[in-house]
């Protein structure tokens, strides 16, 4: 059985046909929450008004670049991304994984190769997220709404900036290499520690009182960082 069938999914693409029998395969297997929208404008509408668990993303649309979509998507949601073009690059795909996208398909594919990768983000996002972890300082991570709480406050974190953090609050208390991270956060995890390095950086000035002088999300010189916590969910 699908556990993810109650998913809600966004199809972003302006071939109708593409759209059409992404619709129907994804439906047949169970998905009964599907969304379609033909530009960017439909986009943005079908995301103000709908909750959306996942959102495939086309770069090439009538009305501008699917990249500009994300871009203004990642400053207030963390919300899975795939994205789906033509552009098979190695600039462009580097620029949609800077922008945090969680996989990138070429066209033409598979279905069935669409199938899986819906699946494995939908897994790594959603799934065993329902718990809320109180870290030092008594910052609340709730997993389910992929957000810290602190000073009473909800604060939004990416995508990736979730799937750190979760990676490391799955490792409460120990230290987790930078290759860890990189394996378990990123498809291919060559060339990202610099990258990785930012992200740390953002999730300190959302964590810290003083980013500079961590006490939540410390680097361990040599080995790698530890997030540390009361070790008990809430």
């Amino acid at each position: 059985m699908n556990i993810f069938r109650d998913a809600s999914i966004l199809l972003v693409d302006d071939e109708s046909y593409l759209i059409d029998s992404m619709y129907k395969f994804l439906k047949n297997k169970g998905y009964q929450k599907i969304l379609t929208a033909k530009n960017i404008a439909e986009a943005r509408f079908k995301l103000n008004n709908n909750k959306v668990d996942l959102m495939i993303l086309d770069i090439m649309l009538t009305d501008g670049s699917g990249f500009d979509l994300l871009k203004d998507l990642r400053k207030k949601s963390s919300l899975p991304v795939i994205i789906l073009s033509a552009l098979s690059g190695i600039d462009d795909k580097k620029e949609g994984f800077d922008l945090e996208v969680d996989d990138y398909i070429v066209k033409p594919f598979l279905p069935e190769d669409l199938l899986w990768r819906i699946e494995a983000v939908l897994r790594r996002t959603y799934q065993n997220k329902n718990e809320k972890i109180i870290l030092s300082g008594g910052i609340i991570f709730d997993r389910e709404r992929a957000m810290l709480i602190k000073n009473e406050e909800d604060i939004q974190l990416t995508a990736k900036q979730f799937k750190i953090l979760d990676y490391l609050a799955t490792n409460l208390n120990k230290i987790v290499s930078i290759d860890q991270i990189l394996e378990k956060c990123w498809e291919d995890s060559f060339g990202y520690e610099n990258t990785l390095i930012t992200h740390i950086y953002r999730l300190r000035d959302k964590l810290e009182t003083d980013p500079a002088n961590p006490k939540i999300l410390i680097t361990v010189k040599g080995l790698g960082y530890k997030l540390l916590g009361d070790n008990k969910e809430c």
